[in-house]
């Protein structure tokens, strides 16, 4: 743009931060976000300030980020705070997610995703207690979670799966593969991320919890149900979780497919053991 003569603009920077975010480029995005008044002419917006405060928080800088939030010029909005609280679940920050979630629960507090992912921060640290106590603040205030969807159409039908789901005709067959490939999974070195599944059970229940995730479902579907070699193509309604994410690495290298997940929040193109976000999504 600046070769060519064309200004950029407020929106233009929202747009190079998110990229730099998507590709865990934090000293470039510091440039731009550090220079912008100098280089363009504007301030900056709670936008930048948001992109900013995620990027720091998932590259693990939590205090630079909280001590953003601390000196901004005006008041955090939802998505600074909700930026903090994901980077918080990511690090497994207990003191920086509650601050997040406390603040979340007053700006947005019809959302369900801030007592879910507080609820996975206590998961993750073995506080069973706290997780108890935000089941029950989620049904005091009737907040219900938005349950995992996930779809994948072959030959011009859509398959839709949920966790544990067993209503398809080929259940059998896909559960089959299912522990067809945990035993291969297993083999290659993959293991299950169970300190993110809610449910305060043994650790053997916890991995059989997280193998019938509904994209699991949807991918092992596709692997019976489409020719050796094809892409397997599926969408969830919400962000694909930590475990699956990692078993979909594995498993595309593997069986030598690749796999295209377009989650809530991007794609994620698996292939050769790798995903096109960099594990930074």
């Amino acid at each position: 743009m600046l070769k060519y003569g064309v200004s950029p603009n407020q929106i233009t920077l929202v747009s190079v931060l998110c990229a730099c975010n998507h590709a865990g480029l934090v000293a470039e995005a510091q440039k731009y976000f550090r220079s912008m008044k100098e280089l363009f002419g504007f301030e900056r917006m709670q936008e930048h300030y948001a992109c900013m405060i995620d990027l720091l928080g998932r590259a693990g800088r939590l205090d630079e980020a909280m001590e953003l939030v601390n000196t901004m010029p005006f008041q955090a909005d939802g998505s600074v705070w909700g930026a903090l609280l994901g980077a918080a679940r990511i690090h497994k920050n207990v003191e920086i997610g509650q601050r997040a979630a406390e603040m979340l629960l007053i700006l947005e507090p019809e959302k369900s995703g801030t007592h879910v992912l507080l609820a996975n921060i206590y998961a993750s640290v073995g506080m069973w207690n706290n997780v108890a106590k935000m089941r029950r603040l989620m049904k005091d205030c009737n907040v219900k979670k938005e349950p995992g969807v996930s779809w994948i159409e072959v030959k011009d039908k859509i398959y839709t799966f949920i966790a544990g789901d067993r209503s398809h005709v080929r259940s059998e067959e896909i559960y089959a593969k299912l522990d067809e490939l945990s035993e291969r999974l297993s083999k290659a070195g993959y293991i299950p991320k169970v300190e993110f599944d809610l449910h305060d059970v043994e650790r053997d229940e916890k991995e059989k919890l997280l193998y019938h995730h509904s994209e699991k479902l949807a991918v092992a579907f596709g692997l019976i149900a489409t020719p050796a070699g094809a892409p397997i193509r599926v969408k969830k309604n919400l962000r694909v979780c930590m475990d699956c994410h990692t078993a979909f690495k594995f498993i595309s290298k593997i069986v030598s497919r690749e796999i295209i997940l377009r989650d809530i929040n991007r794609y994620h193109h698996f292939k050769d053991g790798s995903c096109s976000c960099g594990d930074y999504w």
